[in-house]
């Protein structure tokens, strides 16, 4: 029988202990934390003339009221109060103003048993951004990743410098800018957005050592430098050897007239080098006469000169260019050209 009673004991215990560790006390009820829904500081920029109004829900898992609820902006904290009666589940809010400058921001709150939540849970979030008087804050747009590319493919030493604009207000500037060796250029969108977008300028550049940095002007005149300070060294442009020009697809218009007529002489222009021309002329009847472009660009253009002509047979011609650099070229490379005839009696075309 002892033995029997000594059993019941134990067993008795065991169950005892299993639903001590199942059922819940009261006593101990789990706290849960609070939480903030919806949080809202606005506007985010204004002036220093602006209310700024802080909303947040607040409601509790557990149904506590809470302690406090308080939106904390560069670390002052300030109390908000209950829109309406309900504290549990209802929204709160602050009114405040701001002195000028760039804020930050975060939302806080404690139920009445001490658990807290926070908004966001690690660091702060920006804003507001506040103007002096009654002037909406501008913040200055921000220039990165600035830089050069040369064109290695063609051997043209074309280098296109670009860099990265940003307008966190989402204004496109008046400018965006380089300066190379001490002389502005305006840049292009190269692609992305007038606020948010990569600018481009394509140049060439002569032998020698370079340097440059970039400007960038807002609608608000507000401007930022990249780099702040000093200058971006390079590149640095190798001396090459010089390629002489070549003169192709030459014309005369019309080929015969008279004393009235106007004579057009054409002659293309290619420079490998991109060298414009340094003399650009036509010698008709030994004597030079300057050309001047009229189509395409100077290093890679068609080259007109216009004039009446005496009456004769034998008139002739040939063209002649220099790039500047010891290069040249004529056309053709020997002897002359022939025409246009010019006769004394009116001219009739048929």
């Amino acid at each position: 029988m002892r033995k029997e009673h000594n059993a019941f004991a134990v067993a008795s215990v065991i169950v005892l202990t299993i639903l001590g560790t199942v059922l819940p006390v009261s006593g101990n009820e789990v706290n849960h934390r609070p939480c903030l829904c919806g949080p809202q500081l606005v506007p985010l920029q204004g002036s220093a003339r602006n209310v700024y109004l802080a909303r947040v829900r607040y409601s509790d898992p557990d149904n506590d009221p809470p302690a406090k609820v308080e939106v904390v902006i560069d670390g002052i904290a300030y109390p908000m109060r209950p829109v309406t009666r309900k504290t549990i589940g209802g929204i709160y809010q602050a009114r405040i103003t701001l002195p000028p400058g760039e804020h930050s921001y975060y939302f806080y709150t404690e139920d009445i048993r001490g658990l807290s939540e926070r908004y966001p849970r690690y660091g702060v979030k920006p804003g507001p951004y506040v103007g002096q008087g009654d002037q909406v804050y501008n913040r200055v747009p921000l220039l990165t990743n600035g830089g050069y590319q040369e064109d290695y493919v063609t051997g043209t030493k074309v280098y296109t410098f670009t860099v990265r604009y940003q307008d966190k207000d989402g204004d496109k500037p008046k400018a965006v800018r380089v300066n190379i060796d001490g002389i502005w250029y305006d840049m292009k969108l190269l692609q992305g957005e007038p606020n948010d977008g990569i600018y481009y300028y394509q140049t060439q550049l002569k032998p020698g050592y370079h340097v440059y940095y970039f400007a960038g002007v807002d609608e608000c005149g507000s401007c930022m430098l990249h780099p702040g300070y000093g200058v971006i060294h390079g590149p640095i442009v190798p001396e090459t050897d010089n390629v002489s020009p070549a003169l192709m697809g030459d014309k005369l218009e019309p080929a015969a007239g008279n004393q009235g007529t106007v004579f057009s002489y054409y002659i293309e222009y290619r420079d490998p080098d991109n060298d414009p021309p340094a003399r650009a002329e036509v010698f008709i009847n030994g004597k030079p006469h300057r050309m001047r472009l009229v189509g395409g660009k100077s290093h890679v253009g068609l080259y007109r000169y216009q004039t009446r002509l005496y009456p004769g047979y034998y008139h002739n011609y040939y063209f002649y260019f220099t790039d500047g650099k010891g290069g040249f070229c004529r056309y053709p490379e020997s002897g002359y050209l022939h025409g246009p005839v010019v006769t004394n009696e009116p001219w009739i075309e048929f």
